[in-house]
């Protein structure tokens, strides 16, 4: 339920309290209302102050809240006969309109981030799930060492990444490419040396499958979600990444591929990429991005500073006149929330910010609202995105 619109529902209710006119229906859901959460309690004791003090806020230069006095005094009585004519009657509908009023002032116009069920939103942390050649499960969380050993290979997981290292001894390499995938839920992160050295960086919502070793003469992986390559450089195996479609050949290079929302795009760090798409082929070279547009099959090039499109592998949130839609869908990945627009167009808002990846949720939001064109209302694990001072519609 629309934040205002509760606090003018159970407003009401305290004003038909107060003036002694609730039914027993009514005072019972108020009162269940009111032990539900010691935040109820605390709402619930504020409504009763303010309704006793409320000529003092409204002294306070809340010009909201006299405005809207005078809206209904204009349309419903003259101001010399108001208790006379209406008493009791006119405390139940002016009263709830005050305390939203006062609500709206105090802390809507406010660049504070609005919490109403407070429940703790952390940044990701380094945890994946590896799933072995031979079906098996195992769960990779931070602080948690690991260790196999496999025909070819030594793997040790610690902290964030796992280490692939390939065993020199021929008798030991298997003949065949054998698979593993490395999936990092929403709300993760993981780092992955492959057995040739190469160093893969997963963002949230990501997962790379990938042979435990390279046999022959071709280096392949795919993957899907995010990624940072530093690929380790051998002429004789070119590297090949595949995402989405697309083939991304290296000899020896970095560069980030992400193929979130339908979208394959690829930033070039260092080095020169080859990138296939049905029947077209492109060569990148250093701070250009690629990207593909499935529905025609053309590849869209342009000039970027690729550290940008990097920073996210370093802990840095990094936003460049990015439309709000971007930042919550990265938002909501990190912080594995459910964010939530009340307009479609405030998608298409732009913003340009910057945040440690670490940081409270609520340090970035903050930055936003301050630019006053949107609110956010945190509920338990959604966000709720709403225009700016839209909830005044409800006092017209």
């Amino acid at each position: 339920m629309n934040l205002l619109r509760r606090r003018f529902k159970i407003a009401h209710l305290i004003a038909e309290e107060f003036a002694g006119v609730i039914t027993k229906e009514n005072q019972a859901r108020l009162e269940q209302w009111r032990v539900e959460s010691p935040a109820h309690a605390k709402e619930y004791d504020e409504i009763r102050t303010y309704i006793m003090t409320g000529n003092e806020h409204r002294e306070k230069g809340k010009q909201t809240v006299k405005n809207e006095w005078r809206k209904f005094e204009r349309v419903y009585f003259r101001k010399y006969v108001i208790w006379k004519r209406i008493g009791r009657c006119a405390a139940i509908m002016v009263i709830p309109l005050l305390v939203c009023g006062y609500f709206v002032s105090s802390e809507w116009k406010s660049s504070e981030v609005t919490i109403i069920d407070n429940v703790e939103i952390v940044p990701g942390t380094g945890r994946a799930q590896l799933i072995m050649a031979d079906g098996r499960f195992l769960k990779l969380e931070q602080k948690e060492n690991m260790k196999l050993d496999l025909p070819g290979v030594k793997i040790v997981a610690t902290e964030k990444k796992i280490v692939y290292r390939a065993i020199e001894e021929e008798t030991s390499t298997p003949k065949e490419e054998e698979y593993n995938t490395l999936v990092v839920p929403r709300g993760g992160e993981y780092m992955v040396e492959l057995s040739d050295g190469t160093k893969v960086w997963l963002n949230s919502d990501s997962e790379l499958r990938f042979p435990i070793t390279f046999v022959g003469d071709r280096r392949s992986v795919e993957i899907e979600g995010e990624a940072y390559f530093e690929v380790a450089k051998d002429e004789g195996k070119p590297f090949h990444v595949l995402a989405k479609g697309v083939d991304i050949k290296v000899l020896g290079t970095s560069f980030n591929v992400m193929t979130y929302r339908g979208r394959t795009i690829t930033t070039l760090v260092e080095g020169k990429v080859c990138l296939t798409y049905k029947d077209e082929s492109v060569l990148m070279v250093p701070d250009r991005q690629a990207e593909v547009i499935a529905e025609t099959g053309k590849i869209l090039m342009r000039e970027v500073d690729a550290r940008n499109f990097t920073l996210w592998k370093d802990g840095v949130f990094y936003f460049e006149n990015a439309a709000l839609e971007t930042i919550a869908e990265r938002l909501s990945q990190w912080y594995d929330v459910n964010i939530v627009f009340n307009d479609e167009a405030l998608k298409k808002l732009r913003y340009s910010v910057e945040m440690k990846r670490y940081n409270n949720i609520q340090d970035l939001l903050t930055k936003i609202e301050k630019t006053q064109k949107v609110k956010f209302l945190i509920q338990g694990k959604s966000i709720y995105i709403h225009k700016w001072l839209e909830t005044y519609d409800l006092l017209e």
